[in-house]
C-alpha cells in the first residue's frame, strides 16, 4: 500500500505523474469534477444570510469516487494535484469533502507544466487549498444555475420547450444575431479609386490618386468616421464612374510630374507575444483550421503528457492562461537555442520580455509554451498525431519567434504632384517596403484573418530610387470600382477576440461557450463564419425584449469583475448570489413576459390591411408573418428565412428529453 495518495483529474495525466513520483505515491483520478448541481432540482438554497448549493455524486462519478474513499481512508497524506485554475481549486475541493480530507492541512499542489522537475519541485512545496477560489467557482456556478431554472420555463412557455438561456452565451448568441442584423441591413456604397503607372526610366510603378486641389481622396468608412462637416469638406469621396473618368482625364492632362516629397525610413516590426489561451484558439483556427474546442482538446493532450520514448512527459505549459509572461528559466533557454539554431544576428542581448493582461485576466499563470524549446518538432514528431504536431509547432514557433530579433523593411514613401490645365493640383502617392532583414520572420509570421489584406510578412512593391524634384512620366491611369462591404459574420477566432476584449468569459470558458452555440442549434456554422438560427434569433428577441441585462455585454462583463473580486478575496461570494437571484426573482414577477412579436415593415396583412409582426413557430422552428391584430384578425403569411432541423422531440419523452438537456447546460 502506497504511503500518499495523489488526486488529478485525467488518467493521461496520473500516468504521467506517478513515473515521476515513485512507489510511495498512488495517483487516482478524479474525471473531471466528481460532484455537481443535481439535473432535477434547482439545488441552490438561499437564507438571510447563507446560501447552500445541493451537491451530490452523479452515478457516472460514483465508481471513481468510492476508489479515491478506499484509498484516502488508508494513505498517510492525500494530495490534490488538479488543475492550478478555479475549476481546478474546486475539484480538489469537492475531493476533499467527499474523502473526509482535512482542508486545512497543506495538500493542495499545483504545477503549470508536466516535467519531472516540476512535479519533484511542486510537491515538496504543497499548500492549502485557496478558498477564494472555490468560491469564486461556486459563486459562477450559482450564478448560471439560477439563469438556466428561473429563465429557461419562461422560454419554454413563451418560445419553445426544451430550449434554455445561459449567463455568458446568450451574450454572444447576441453579438452573433446583432452582426446578422447588420448585414441584412447593410446597403453597400460604390466608390472608385485611380491608380497611375509611372515610369522612371526604366522602371514602373504604381501609385494611388491621394489629393485632388487640396482635398484628401478617401472612402465611405473613412469619411463616416469624420463627423465634423469642416473635417469632411477636406475629404473626396470619388462616388461614381462619371467623376472617376473626369479625374483620369485631368490626370491625362497633366504636362509634368514631379516628385515632391520622399520620405525614407527603416521600419522594425516585433513578434506577437506568446500565446495565451485566446490568442492560441484564434491562430489555430486561422493557420490549422481548428475549433476552439479542438484546440483546446488537442491542447490539453499535450500537456497532460505524451510519450516521447523513453518517458512520458508534458510538452506544453498549462493551456488555460491570461498571462504572456516566461519564466526566467524559459527565456535563458530560449535564448540559447536561437543563438545555436539561428546565429548571433538572430539572438537578442536581452531577453524580450511582455506584460499587459486582457481586460478581467484572472490567475497570473505563465503563458502557454513548450516544457523545453529543445524538444524541436521534428524531433518530437513521430511520437505524435497529426492534430498534436500541428498545434505544438505552432506553439513552440511563436515561443521560439518572441525571443528573436525583429524583422527589419526599408520603407519608402513618395508623393507625385502635377498641375492640370485648369489651375488645379492632383497629388498621387507610393509606398514600398522591402524587407532588410527576416529576424524572427524566418521562424514564424502571425496569422490574420480573412478580412485583412495584410501580406503577413510586411513586405510591398520595391519603388525605384527616388528623389525629390525628380521628373517622371505617366505610363497610363485607371479607375477602380469598389463597394463597401458588410461587416463579416463572426468566426470562432473573431467571437473570442470579442469575448476577450470585453470581459466576457474566462480561459477556461471561451471552447464551452461556442460548443454550447451549436449543439442547442441556436447557430450553425459554414465556412467556418456563424449564422444563427430562427431558434437563436428568437431567444435573443425575447431576452432584448424582458430581460435585457441577461444580453448586455456590460452587465456581463461586470458580472465576470465581480467573480475575480471573489476570487481575490476582496468580496463575499454569498451575498453576491443572494442578490442576484433576487433581481432575477423580481424581474420575472414585474415584467410578465410573453412570446416577443417583432414589427415587419413594408409588409401588409392579406386579410385587413393593417401591420404584420415576425412571430416564431415552437412547432416548426421558423419565423412567420402574423397580423398585429391577432387573435382578432387572423392573417398570416410565411417569413422568409432558413428553416432549422427540429430538436428532434416527439410527444411527451421528446419533451423530457429535451428540458433535461436543455437543464444540462445550467
Amino acid at each position: 500500500m502506497a504511503k500518499n495518495l495523489v488526486i488529478v483529474e485525467s488518467p493521461a495525466k496520473a500516468k504521467t505523474i506517478e513515473k515521476y513520483l515513485g512507489a510511495d505515491y498512488k495517483v487516482l483520478a478524479s474525471y473531471g469534477h466528481i460532484r455537481d448541481l443535481p439535473r432535477s432540482d434547482f439545488a441552490v438554497e438561499v437564507a438571510d444570510s447563507t446560501v447552500a448549493l445541493k451537491y451530490e455524486v452523479p452515478k457516472s462519478s460514483a465508481k471513481y469516487v468510492s476508489a479515491i474513499k478506499k484509498e484516502a481512508k488508508n494513505a498517510e497524506r492525500v494530495f490534490l494535484a488538479t488543475d492550478l485554475d478555479r475549476e481546478g481549486e474546486a475539484i480538489a475541493w469537492h475531493v476533499a469533502e467527499v474523502a473526509g480530507v482535512d482542508t486545512a492541512l497543506e495538500n493542495r499542489v499545483v504545477f503549470a507544466e508536466i516535467t519531472r522537475d516540476a512535479i519533484l519541485e511542486a510537491f515538496s512545496h504543497p499548500r492549502r487549498i485557496d478558498e477564494h477560489l472555490v468560491d469564486a467557482q461556486q459563486a459562477r456556478r450559482a450564478v448560471d444555475r439560477i439563469v438556466g431554472y428561473r429563465l429557461s420555463p419562461t422560454l419554454w412557455r413563451n418560445v419553445a420547450s426544451g430550449i434554455s438561456a445561459g449567463r455568458v452565451q446568450s451574450v454572444a448568441l447576441r453579438l452573433i444575431t446583432d452582426r446578422e442584423d447588420e448585414i441584412r441591413r447593410f446597403t453597400p456604397v460604390e466608390y472608385w479609386s485611380i491608380h497611375g503607372d509611372f515610369v522612371r526610366d526604366p522602371k514602373h510603378f504604381a501609385a494611388d490618386l491621394h489629393m485632388v486641389d487640396g482635398r484628401r481622396v478617401t472612402n465611405p468608412k473613412q469619411l463616416d468616421e469624420r463627423t465634423d462637416k469642416g473635417t469632411q469638406d477636406q475629404l473626396l469621396l470619388i462616388r461614381d464612374a462619371e467623376t472617376a473618368e473626369v479625374l483620369q482625364e485631368r490626370t491625362r492632362q497633366v504636362g509634368q510630374w514631379r516628385v515632391a516629397d520622399v520620405t525614407r525610413r527603416e521600419v522594425k516590426r516585433n513578434p506577437a507575444p506568446p500565446f495565451i489561451t485566446s490568442t492560441l484558439q484564434q491562430e489555430a483556427e486561422r493557420k490549422l483550421g481548428f475549433s476552439a474546442g479542438r484546440t483546446m482538446r488537442v491542447a490539453q493532450q499535450l500537456y497532460e503528457g505524451i510519450n516521447v520514448g523513453s518517458d512520458a512527459v508534458g510538452l506544453i505549459t498549462y493551456m488555460r492562461t491570461d498571462s504572456v509572461n516566461l519564466s526566467d528559466t524559459a527565456l535563458n533557454e530560449l535564448t540559447e537555442l536561437v543563438r545555436t539554431d539561428y546565429g548571433d544576428r538572430y539572438a537578442l542581448g536581452k531577453a524580450r520580455r511582455y506584460s499587459g493582461k486582457t481586460k478581467g485576466a484572472q490567475e497570473a499563470h505563465e503563458a502557454i509554451r513548450p516544457t523545453s524549446a529543445y524538444r524541436r518538432p521534428g524531433q518530437v514528431a513521430r511520437h505524435l498525431d497529426r492534430d498534436q504536431l500541428a498545434l505544438y509547432d505552432l506553439i513552440w514557433k511563436r515561443t521560439v519567434a518572441t525571443q528573436m530579433a525583429a524583422a527589419v523593411f526599408d520603407s519608402l514613401r513618395a508623393d507625385i504632384v502635377g498641375a492640370d490645365g485648369s489651375g488645379g493640383e492632383l497629388k498621387y502617392r507610393a509606398t514600398g517596403q522591402v524587407m532588410k532583414f527576416d529576424g524572427y520572420i524566418k521562424v514564424y509570421v502571425e496569422g490574420r484573418d480573412e478580412d485583412d489584406e495584410d501580406t503577413g510578412d510586411g513586405t510591398t512593391a520595391e519603388l525605384p530610387d527616388l528623389n525629390d524634384g525628380d521628373t517622371l512620366a505617366l505610363a497610363r491611369v485607371r479607375g477602380e470600382q469598389h463597394f463597401t462591404s458588410p461587416p463579416p459574420r463572426y468566426t470562432g477566432a473573431s467571437l473570442v477576440k470579442v469575448l476577450e476584449a470585453e470581459g466576457i468569459g474566462r480561459p477556461s470558458t471561451y471552447a464551452s461557450i461556442i460548443q454550447v452555440l451549436v449543439s442547442r442549434e441556436y447557430v450553425r456554422v459554414e465556412s467556418r463564419r456563424f449564422f444563427p438560427s430562427p431558434l437563436g434569433e428568437v431567444v435573443v428577441a425575447y431576452l432584448k425584449q424582458h430581460f435585457p441585462e441577461i444580453v448586455d455585454v456590460g452587465f456581463t462583463a461586470t458580472m465576470e469583475d465581480e467573480l475575480d473580486e471573489i476570487a481575490d478575496g476582496d468580496q463575499q461570494w454569498e451575498p453576491m448570489v443572494r442578490e442576484f437571484l433576487t433581481e432575477i426573482d423580481d424581474w420575472i414577477a414585474e415584467r410578465k413576459p410573453e412570446r416577443p412579436r417583432i414589427p415587419i415593415e413594408d409588409q401588409a396583412c392579406p386579410e385587413c390591411g393593417q401591420a404584420m409582426e415576425k412571430v416564431f413557430s415552437g412547432k416548426s422552428r421558423q419565423w412567420f408573418a402574423s397580423c398585429h391584430r391577432w387573435p382578432d384578425c387572423k392573417g398570416t403569411l410565411p417569413h422568409s428565412g432558413h428553416a432549422w432541423p427540429s430538436m428532434g422531440m416527439r410527444g411527451r419523452s421528446g419533451l423530457r428529453s429535451a428540458i433535461a438537456s436543455a437543464r444540462s447546460t445550467c
